[in-house]
């Protein structure tokens, strides 16, 4: 007996792929205070993360590979969207800070929705668009506006990497794939773009201590392949709409992670923001797969 029906599952791995995305900041913190640049991070993250889908593929001989060409495809994707788009992230925070960018950044799913709307003639109802206002209200109180910095170049990065994680996520949605080969196959490129990356600014090493490998190892697994295979689940089951939005969580995780795990200290201002986003998300569950006005 099936407790759940596709579309609450759907919303269930979402909300589970903000929650594991959550830890990122403090196994990244710990690996970047270890003196890894932050592209050759993200290269043995992706990495990491590839070698544990390959070993789970080889492990289950029988699952379902899906086409070369979809892999072939999906590898772009990872390589020219999530990959570009990580790093476009990082280069609009050294501008403008980590808490704007962040800001920025997340107002990708107002970007899905808003393609959505204008290439695939799918309106959103009046509720996603509450939600969505809710969410990005939220994520304006999470900023620290004693570190918050005005920068045009900073700020067009940002909405950059906004659209290209917006069309990395339609791309996903659009998939034939199975969810453990995207995954695969995401993670691939996106190694390979930190991995150009890293070598270009002469930032690639090999780590040496036990302790940094594994906080690599969990960045790769928990923070990095289970979201991705859970984010690639739940498109299977809810819109790019939908799942975006409840990705929005993912900040709301990291400073509840910060607190618990870093000893960090926040505001109340960010606290209330933290509720704001809460209670988008819940709006979001209100809202059903038939969320489209014709």
């Amino acid at each position: 007996m099936n407790l759940l029906n596709q579309e609450q599952k759907g919303s269930l791995y979402a909300l589970m792929s903000g929650f594991t995305y959550g830890l990122l900041g403090y196994f990244g913190i710990k690996i970047m205070d270890a003196g890894l640049s932050v592209f050759n991070m993200l290269f043995w993250r992706f990495f990491v993360a590839s070698l544990l889908i390959i070993v789970i593929m080889i492990v289950q001989t029988r699952s379902e590979r899906g086409s070369h060409i979809d892999m072939i495809k999906m590898f772009f994707c990872g390589a020219l969207l999530h990959g570009t788009g990580s790093a476009v992230y990082f280069f609009s925070s050294k501008y403008i800070g980590t808490g704007l960018a962040m800001v920025i950044f997340f107002t990708f799913p107002a970007i899905v929705m808003l393609i959505n709307w204008l290439i695939h003639k799918n309106r959103p109802t009046p509720l996603y668009f509450i939600a969505i206002t809710v969410i990005l209200a939220g994520l304006a109180l999470l900023v620290d506006l004693g570190d918050l910095k005005l920068d045009l170049i900073g700020i067009g990065l940002g909405i950059v990497s906004a659209i290209i994680y917006a069309l990395y996520i339609i791309c996903s949605k659009k998939t034939q794939l199975p969810p453990l080969t995207s995954t695969l196959m995401v993670s691939a490129g996106t190694a390979l773009t930190c991995f150009i990356c890293a070598l270009t600014g002469s930032t690639l090493t090999v780590p040496t201590s036990l302790n940094v490998w594994a906080n690599i190892i969990s960045l790769g697994v928990i923070c990095t392949a289970i979201p991705i295979l859970f984010l690639l689940e739940a498109l299977k089951s809810i819109s790019s709409e939908k799942a975006s939005m409840l990705s929005v969580l993912e900040p709301v995780f990291v400073l509840f992670f910060g607190i618990i795990l870093l000893g960090e200290t926040v505001s109340t201002r960010q606290m209330f923001g933290a509720i704001v986003i809460l209670t988008g998300a819940l709006i979001t569950l209100l809202s059903n797969n038939k969320r489209f006005q014709k």
